[in-house]
Formats: structure tokens, C-alpha cells, sequence
């Protein structure tokens, strides 16, 4: 028997003021170009998407809850706002941010070694994407000094609601709390 594969997707969230604050960014936006692509998705920053079913998620899981414990808590800086030519506009991490944030991602990818994910190379807070060009412009101007800055203590496992088209969360059950790792052999999941 197949057991049903769901999609999933580990990030880093901000705390509800932070989500209340990229939300209002959004409404901003629908206000002056109406609706557009990832419109209603809650804030966050992407390291990996993947599909398991329950045997493998409950792997994933117990793997995510011993790699967050390794990590200590940061504090992350996003100024300013970017965008790629795919016409996504994003809140774009400071230099230090940045480094960090992709060394932590490619810390989690690495040692998950989840086989047939998709794993985030850029940090960044999406506000929308798929913009048309005249639309892209009016959101770099309106979002020019957007800041959000927040604590990063924990990781997020979400779900995708194929009802709703949009990914929630799941378990934010992955805290860093800085343990000292013992080595271990590398594993792949699945």
C-alpha cells in the first residue's frame, strides 16, 4: 500500500507582530494594484518544500527537532526591499542577515538530506510575486524603507491546505536551544 504523500515546507517565521506587519504590507499593496500572487500567504522565510507521507514526516520531524536544538537563537534584519526578474518583490535581509540566515539554511538542508526537495538559496520575506513590471515598480517605491527585524528561535513545519492554496502551520515545534552535537554519520531520509 502508497501512503498518501502531502506537501510540506520548513521556515522561519516571525513572531505575530511580524506577521501582523508583513500582512499590512500586503493590504497595501491590494490596495493600489489588487490582488495579486502570494496575496494571502503568511510571512516567512523559505529553507525546503518536500512530500512525505506519514512514515517519512514523522522522520523528518524527529530529524528537525534534534538539528533546531544544535542552533542558537539570532537575531535577523531585513531593510529595504528587492526584487528578482521573475517579478517577486521581497524584504531583503541586511548583509549579516544574509549570511547567517543561508548558512543556517544550508545547515538544516544538508543534514535533512531529504532527496527530491526543493531547497531555498536566497533569504528573503516575500510580498508578492508574479507582478507585472508597471506593478513591481509601484511596490519598490511604496516598500523603499520597509523594515522588520525579530528574534529567530524555532523553526516551522507547515502544511499545504490544497483547499485554501496555502501552506500552515503544521508544528513550530523546533526550537533552538544551542546543544552541543555529538558526530554522527550522514543519512538520507528518503
Amino acid at each position: 500500500m502508497i501512503l498518501d504523500q502531502q506537501k510540506y515546507s520548513i521556515v522561519i517565521a516571525p513572531p505575530q507582530t511580524g506577521l501582523d506587519y508583513v500582512d499590512h504590507l500586503k493590504d497595501e499593496l491590494n490596495g493600489a494594484i489588487g490582488w495579486y500572487h502570494s496575496r494571502n500567504s503568511k510571512a516567512h522565510v523559505t529553507i525546503s518544500e518536500f512530500t512525505a507521507n506519514e512514515d517519512e514526516l514523522a522522520k523528518v520531524t524527529a530529524q528537525l527537532k534534534e538539528i533546531a536544538s544544535y542552533e542558537n537563537p539570532t537575531h535577523l534584519n531585513f531593510e529595504g526591499i528587492g526584487n528578482y526578474l521573475n517579478g517577486a518583490v521581497f524584504l531583503k535581509p541586511d548583509e549579516v542577515t544574509k549570511n547567517e540566515v543561508g548558512n543556517l539554511m544550508k545547515r538544516i538542508q544538508k543534514k535533512l538530506g531529504i532527496k527530491n526537495a526543493y531547497y531555498s538559496k536566497e533569504p528573503h520575506i516575500s510580498i508578492g510575486r508574479k507582478l507585472s513590471e508597471e506593478n513591481l515598480q509601484i511596490a519598490l517605491k511604496m516598500f523603499a524603507e520597509a523594515k522588520l527585524n525579530f528574534n529567530c528561535d524555532h523553526l516551522v513545519l507547515r502544511k499545504f491546505n490544497p483547499t485554501r492554496k496555502q501552506y500552515e502551520v503544521y508544528s513550530d515545534d523546533f526550537k533552538f536551544v544551542g546543544a552541543s552535537q555529538k558526530p554522527s554519520a550522514q543519512q538520507s531520509l528518503f
